[in-house]
């Protein structure tokens, strides 16, 4: 059954799937399940999730254009790190809402970043990130808070599946 025909499918019956389940059947690039999972909410009329890949995808193409994007980066590379740089936009602005006192706002952020999440690969845990650390930091001989530069420029783990944030964090809980 092609993607196509599940999606009517299940507009007839009123059941829309999640974002996940047409994710998971789209052969291919990440950038072709963004724009599959765009054709998908574009018929269900889920605005809010629809507004968010438009923007993802929106970010993608000023990205590729920029003198900023990576020569040689690959195509799903760069959808990542455009889907984690609004990750973490949208980190900042729950936070900002939530000290300003604004809940619902709030709340619509972390919807978004839950669609946006979606996207990633599974991530790392941070006992999975402190064993990694722990045998990184043993290979590279460093003893103190000094070597970790030395630490972080070992770790080879996608960021995608590891935030660097946490990485770091993780590297001076144990060098301390």
């Amino acid at each position: 059954m092609s993607l196509l025909s599940r999606c009517s499918l299940s507009l007839r019956t009123g059941v829309y799937a999640t974002l996940r389940f047409y994710s998971a059947n789209v052969e291919g690039s990440l950038l072709a399940r963004l724009k599959e999972d765009r054709k998908t909410l574009m018929r269900s009329k889920k605005q809010p999730d629809l507004n968010v890949l438009k923007g993802v995808l929106s970010d993608y193409t000023y990205y590729i254009k920029s003198p900023n994007a990576v020569p040689g980066q690959s195509e799903d590379a760069a959808v990542l790190s455009v889907i984690q740089k609004s990750i973490k936009r949208r980190q900042d602005s729950v936070a900002q809402y939530e000290a300003g006192g604004r809940p619902e706002l709030a709340e619509q952020e972390k919807n978004e970043m839950k669609v946006l999440q979606s996207y990633l690969p599974e991530q790392m845990s941070v006992e999975e990130i402190e064993k990694q650390v722990k045998a990184l930091i043993e290979q590279v001989g460093a003893t103190t808070l000094r070597d970790m530069g030395k630490v972080m420029k070992a770790w080879t783990v996608d960021a995608a599946k590891a935030d660097k944030k946490a990485v770091s964090d993780a590297v001076k809980k144990l060098l301390q």
